[in-house]
């Protein structure tokens, strides 16, 4: 919100927003109050449920020409922000992946894969994330899968599904929000959760440098948060220019080092490198949402019975 707030001062205009507790609210919100809001931010799960739920404006790239000269191009055009007729519906603010992080005093010996997870020495000590797509497609990954070729095999599915309940072996309990993931860690509830890197660096700020962050050897598969347009809104102009100025290098930078995550800027500086989870766009692995959200509610179901 300071990029958005530094337009508004600039441009007479009180910004307002209005929190959510993911993605389910957010889109609630958004449906629920018509013409009350200009701009969503939206992860790469939200981007593909609101397309399908036609609640998002196509963007302007004319309008909007800092996306094109401040983001690399292989992060201008991934599937989750354009829509099937190719208009774009969605821009890339920062990506990272989810990994998992441990407490090393807790832990005397160096984790590096998803098969640590599952050692019976950290029985009730390990937390996951309790978001059905974010799971599995970390389980895949753990038994050589790519999650987007798993939908229509019935082997495949199963071998992931064997993998998740293999991992959820030592679990004490499932997180729905980061904040959670970082309690966790912070009271010592769980020595291993499976975390986001730019959390982790901050709470590694904050002191907890015994706290250490890892990309199993595996891989993790990435996720990106996004801005988008709300279908009706009465201030496209406004909006256009808002997401312009936004997309200012120097706005873009600010952005990553206050969330500690990549914003996909061509030549990045070296701080930006030394974050836990950087990637470039081309070098990352993203969620196919067309072969995976008809999925969602039947998978949900399936790791609900693991987790019970």
């Amino acid at each position: 919100m300071d990029v958005f707030n530094k337009w508004g001062e600039e441009n007479g205009v009180t910004v307002s927003g209005t929190p959510a507790g993911g993605t389910t609210e957010m889109l609630s919100l958004v449906k629920q109050n018509p013409g009350a809001y200009d701009v969503v931010a939206l992860n790469d799960t939200g981007m593909a449920r609101a397309q399908k739920e036609d609640v998002l404006e196509p963007i302007d790239l004319s309008k909007v020409p800092n996306f094109k000269e401040n983001i690399r191009e292989s992060a201008r055009g991934l599937p989750f922000l354009t829509s099937d007729d190719g208009k774009t519906m969605g821009l890339i603010r920062e990506n990272g992946a989810t990994g998992y992080a441990y407490n090393t005093e807790k832990i005397d010996t160096e984790l590096t894969t998803w098969d640590d997870l599952k050692d019976p020495k950290y029985e009730e000590k390990v937390s996951l994330i309790d978001r059905t797509i974010d799971r599995l497609s970390n389980c895949a990954i753990s038994v050589n899968l790519n999650v987007n070729k798993v939908p229509g095999n019935q082997s495949k599915t199963d071998k992931m599904f064997q993998e998740a309940k293999a991992q959820d072996t030592n679990v004490f309990s499932y997180w729905s929000n980061g904040a959670t993931s970082i309690r966790y860690l912070r009271q010592e509830n769980a020595w291993i959760c499976e975390a986001w890197g730019g959390r982790v660096l901050a709470l590694q700020e904050e002191g907890y440098d015994h706290i250490k962050y890892v990309i199993p050897e595996e891989g993790a598969m990435a996720w990106a948060d996004n801005l988008a347009i709300v279908k009706g809104t009465k201030h496209k102009d406004a909006v256009h220019d808002l997401l312009n100025f936004t997309y200012q290098r120097e706005h873009l930078l600010s952005i990553a080092k206050g969330m500690n995550y990549t914003v996909q800027v061509p030549n990045p500086p070296k701080w930006m490198k030394e974050f836990p989870d950087y990637a470039p766009a081309s070098d990352l692995a993203f969620r196919d949402w067309s072969v995976l959200l008809p999925k969602q509610e039947a998978w949900s179901q399936r790791l609900g019975q693991i987790k019970a």
